[in-house]
């Protein structure tokens, strides 16, 4: 069986890095809860089917729709754009790696956003299995994997 979580940890830590410059620090006890979270998720079918969701701050997505598109400042529509697009590039990232063979293809869903009261709460998110919470300078960041048997 395939340690899912390690490939999704190396596909999001991939798409930071690579759309936003953003590194990936170690998680500190001291960093705050995000406030006003914003869901993103992404759905995947095939030979595995599932779903991926990052639960993150209105902060953290103005941070990362500022840095992928050199803006400076970004309001909250920019700012959800983006987290979409994390979502997707870290899906399409994660996929190859969990696929059977090289020439399985995915479907994948439109990329979806929750907010203020629609949007999951911190400390209920991150206490579900399959949940890892990143400090992304700063900024908590957490990520689920769902596969559905």
């Amino acid at each position: 069986m395939i340690k899912t979580d390690n490939l999704l940890a190396a596909a999001l830590s991939q798409a930071i890095e690579t759309m936003a410059f953003l590194n990936i620090l170690p998680v500190e006890d001291d960093l705050p809860m995000p406030e006003n979270t914003v869901l993103s998720q992404i759905g995947f079918t095939n030979s595995k089917s599932g779903t991926i969701q990052m639960l993150a701050g209105l902060d953290f997505c103005k941070l990362l729709a500022e840095n992928i598109g050199a803006l400076d400042e970004a309001n909250d529509e920019d700012a959800f754009d983006a987290f979409k697009e994390l979502a997707n590039v870290t899906c399409g990232l994660f996929l190859p790696m969990i696929a059977p063979s090289p020439t399985e293809v995915f479907d994948m869903t439109v990329p979806t956003i929750k907010i203020g009261d629609e949007s999951p709460r911190w400390d209920d998110f991150t206490t579900k299995p399959n949940s890892d919470v990143w400090n992304v300078e700063g900024h908590l960041v957490a990520v689920r994997l769902i596969i559905k048997d």
